[in-house]
C-alpha cells in the first residue's frame, strides 16, 4: 500500500484505510511458507510532523506453512496489530520514505514474518530421531543378552 507525500499532506489525521494485499510473491518460499491467502490490511495513520507519520495496523491472513516435522502443509491463521513510525529521517525506530512514497509494504511483510510460528507440526505427528530407531531394534541373537544389562 503506497500513499504519495501530496496524497498525504491533504489527509485530514487521523485517517483510516482499508485495503486488500496480494503478498504471495514476496512471501511464499521464505523460511516455510508455502502459500499466503489475500491479506486484509487495514489501519490509521497519525501526523506526528512533516517529516514523520505513525501507523497502527490491523493484518488478517492466512498462512500455509510447512510441517517442521513430515514436511506436510498446515494451514496457520494469522491476525495480527502492529504499529509503525514512517520518516523521512534516517533513524533506527522508523522506515524510510521511498522518494515521495510511503510505501507500507515492508513493514506488512516484517511484522508478518516476525509473527508467524518459527516451526509448526500437525498434532497428530511424533518425532523419531535417527537414534531412537536404532535403539528400537534388536537383534534375534543377542535378545537373550538384554536381560543381563
Amino acid at each position: 500500500m503506497k500513499f504519495a507525500l501530496a496524497e498525504l499532506q491533504k489527509f485530514k489525521f487521523p485517517y483510516e484505510f482499508s485495503e486488500i494485499l496480494d503478498l504471495s510473491a514476496d512471501l511464499v518460499g521464505i523460511e516455510d511458507i508455502l502459500a499466503v491467502s489475500n491479506t486484509e490490511v487495514s489501519g490509521i495513520i497519525r501526523y506526528i510532523s512533516d517529516e514523520k507519520y505513525k501507523i497502527d495496523f490491523i493484518v488478517k491472513t492466512k498462512l500455509i506453512l510447512e510441517s517442521s516435522i513430515s514436511l506436510k502443509e498446515i494451514p496457520y491463521d494469522l491476525n495480527i496489530e502492529f504499529s509503525e513510525n514512517f520518516s523521512y529521517l534516517d533513524d533506527d525506530e522508523s522506515f524510510k520514505f521511498n522518494g515521495q512514497t510511503l510505501d507500507t509494504k515492508e513493514a506488512i511483510i516484517t511484522n508478518i514474518l516476525i509473527n508467524k510460528p518459527m516451526s509448526q507440526s500437525l498434532e497428530d505427528e511424533t518425532f523419531v530421531s535417527e537414534a531412537e530407531e536404532e535403539t528400537e531394534y534388536v537383534n534375534e541373537a543377542f535378545k537373550s543378552l538384554k536381560d543381563l544389562l
